[in-house]
């Protein structure tokens, strides 16, 4: 398993006089749905492919029913869900309403165990397997990298 990179020049917004830099930005190569992620579930339980997409979509039912009833949501070690406001601010308390509210935001900070793996990722330049150069997971960064 290992995230594709691809490499961008951009400006520095807090710096707008400096030049341009190189940055490794991370490309998605696929969105994975909820069936195909509960045929993969199901490929490693007893559950069969259905059951595992009721339990998601229950799961997602709960979690939507718990941040709306003010509670935050730990999943284990993988993170937990939670709700933030961004709102219009008023001068005095009287004229605070709920409409100062301009929307409701979800906030998920990993745990643990998920920022550790996500350290562990290999990183592989797209670029690289476009031209048809497709590094083994064990070649080290000098072989990676994007400007060879």
């Amino acid at each position: 398993m290992s995230i594709f990179l691809k490499p961008v020049q951009r400006f520095n917004p807090s710096d707008p006089d400096a030049g341009k830099k190189w940055y490794p930005v991370q490309v998605t190569t696929k969105l994975v749905d909820e069936t195909e992620v509960a045929t993969l579930i199901a490929e490693g339980t007893t559950l069969n492919p259905m059951e595992a997409l009721m339990a998601i979509r229950r799961l997602r039912y709960v979690v939507q029913r718990m941040l709306l009833d003010g509670k935050s949501v730990r999943l284990g070690d993988w993170g937990s869900f939670n709700i933030t406001l961004s709102s219009k601010g008023v001068e005095g308390k009287s004229e605070l309403t709920a409409r100062n509210i301009k929307s409701v935001n979800i906030n998920f900070l990993p745990g643990a165990e998920l920022r550790e793996a996500m350290q562990d990722a290999d990183f592989i330049w797209l670029n690289k397997v476009l031209e048809g150069d497709v590094p083994s997971s064990s070649d080290n960064e000098e072989e990676q990298d994007p400007s060879m």
